[in-house]
């Protein structure tokens, strides 16, 4: 704002004159003006933050967008003003992505310290430890069903015990097992569906007669 005197305005430092006219009669007056101008006092901020730390706080205004702000700090004890400037630069997070994929049997997935059982995409933030901006990491689980492998055996009872996987089976009945893959995909759930018949039986009655025949089955045999 320009200096009012004598209702003229001033706006540089200087000395200037002006006669008032005397509105009694008497002599006019020859009035000085020695004007000083100061600057007002200056104060920058110079701050760099991460993306997670928004809004910036700035003489109690929020600031999200990177810039230069400026603002003007009424000075409350008679002095000058102080004109602050706000160079403001915002940090993107670091990122961090993991493609995960397992076996059913493998999990729960253990990733930055927390188990995941189901498929899909998660989201974690990493806190800085060093002072710098924390990093968002992804993790993209995909799980994998283990293989399956089903047998069907129907066997008598004298071939007992049924070797399956290496194991004797002799009862009937329904079992399971896992077949460790060494190639390094998903292990094998083996179903064995055991069915175990009876021997056939067959019974003869035999009869004699008269001590020189026996009936067996309907069957005359003579007796020599």
């Amino acid at each position: 704002m320009p200096y009012i005197w004598n209702g003229n305005p001033y706006s540089l430092g200087g000395t200037y004159v002006d006669t008032l006219l005397s509105t009694t009669g008497g002599c006019d007056t020859v009035a000085t003006l020695n004007l000083v101008v100061t600057s007002l006092l200056t104060d920058t901020t110079n701050a760099a933050v991460c993306a997670n730390q928004l809004p910036y706080l700035w003489h109690g205004n929020p600031y999200s967008i990177a810039g230069i702000y400026t603002d003007t700090l009424i000075n409350t004890s008679g002095g000058c003003d102080t004109a602050a400037v706000l160079n403001l630069t915002i940090n993107p997070l670091l990122t961090s992505t993991t493609n995960a994929q397992v076996c059913t049997n493998q999990l729960p997935y253990i990733w930055n310290g927390n188990p995941y059982s189901l498929g899909g995409t998660y989201v974690d933030t990493l806190l800085s430890t060093t002072g710098g901006c924390d990093t968002v990491t992804t993790l993209n689980l995909v799980v994998t069903s283990l293989l399956t492998d089903t047998t069907n055996a129907v066997v008598c009872a004298n071939q007992l015990p049924y070797i399956w996987h290496g194991n004797p089976y002799s009862i009937a009945g329904t079992y399971t097992d896992t077949l460790i893959n060494t190639s390094g995909g998903c292990d094998t759930a083996a179903v064995l569906n055991l069915t175990i018949n009876p021997l056939l039986t067959s019974t003869t009655n035999a009869l004699c007669l008269y001590e020189t025949s026996c009936l067996i089955s309907g069957t005359v045999i003579l007796i020599l």
